[in-house]
């Protein structure tokens, strides 16, 4: 049959051990079952990673650890999308940071109609290191490659720009304009359907002979232009004020991944390397004083701290 992945922590936020239940899933159905469901009915689907641990880890300067911890949940979630069997994702509700890039890395998404969800992590001084630049980078290309005589450059800028200011869908209609959402992802209508309307979505892929799709290594990384493009944006709202210094820092270490790392011209690059550049920045802001004063505010008063 098809088996269900339900989180159970508070907020089902994502620790070490919902990503040890990530692997101990794919390993189970990939032996057992017909396909996985990752869904629950907790009130929110998943409100993102546990700050709390990352603060306390980042506080005592335990970057190795922190390192592993994401190396983890990008493997487990490449693990979702290349799992030998179909895995369908299904958020509602609060779906946010990590458990956003949870859900956006199954090889189908059934999403409720009432799905807020979004790559918040900026609102922590961090960028999404959990396969979520990674994905919505490749999106955007995929996206401007399908539509003739498009720039390239505008389609990044504008995904560049919902990661950087946080943006979160107030609708699973929404999420789809914005790409977090793939036109072959659906959507219950009835929230109430999802977890049965997710099954069915596994049942259908599995019956029409599914195979796993191959990681990808022709994501085209537009180098240096277009991260300069990026960062001038940038630095109009810093002169403008719109934005602090600390939110410029974040957005240049965003642009430097989205544009492919320091490449002088455009290549092609896979997603494994878009990765490792995402975990690089990543680590570096955890050891920023302003990032770590963003988590414990986020902690205290549950608003973004704007420092």
């Amino acid at each position: 049959g098809v088996a269900c992945l339900e989180f159970h922590s508070k907020m089902n936020s994502i620790g070490g051990d919902t990503v040890q239940m990530l692997n101990y899933a794919i390993d189970e159905v990939e032996k057992n079952h017909v396909g996985l469901v990752v869904g629950n009915q907790g009130g929110n689907f998943s409100a993102g990673a546990n700050i709390m641990l990352l603060l306390l880890a980042a506080q005592e300067e335990e970057w190795d650890d922190i390192n592993q911890m994401i190396r983890a949940l990008q493997n487990a979630v490449m693990r979702l999308r290349y799992s030998a069997k179909p895995v369908v994702t299904a958020p509602y509700g609060l779906t946010l940071g990590g458990g956003c890039e949870i859900a956006m890395h199954g090889n189908r998404v059934r999403a409720a109609g009432e799905t807020y969800i979004g790559l918040v992590e900026v609102g922590v001084g961090l960028i999404p290191a959990g396969g979520g630049t990674k994905e919505l980078t490749m999106r955007a290309m995929d996206a401007a490659k399908a539509t003739p005589d498009a720039d390239p450059l505008a389609f990044l800028k504008k995904t560049f720009e919902t990661i950087a200011m946080g943006k979160v869908a107030s609708s699973a209609q929404e999420a789809r304009s914005w790409g977090i959402l793939r036109p072959s992802d659906a959507i219950s209508m009835n929230g109430d359907r999802l977890i049965a309307d997710a099954k069915q979505e596994v049942l259908a892929l599995a019956e029409t002979g599914y195979v796993s799709p191959v990681e990808r290594t022709d994501i085209l990384a537009l180098g240096e232009q277009a991260q300069a493009a990026m960062k001038l944006a940038l630095h109009m709202m810093r002169s403008g004020g719109f934005i602090s210094d600390h939110d410029h820092l974040i957005g240049k270490k965003l642009a430097k991944i989205m544009s492919g790392g320091d490449l002088n011209h455009q290549t092609f690059v896979s997603e494994r390397y878009l990765l490792d550049l995402e975990r690089e920045a990543f680590l570096s802001l955890c050891g920023e004083r302003k990032t770590q004063e963003r988590i414990a505010g986020m902690l205290k008063t549950g608003k973004p701290l704007r420092n």
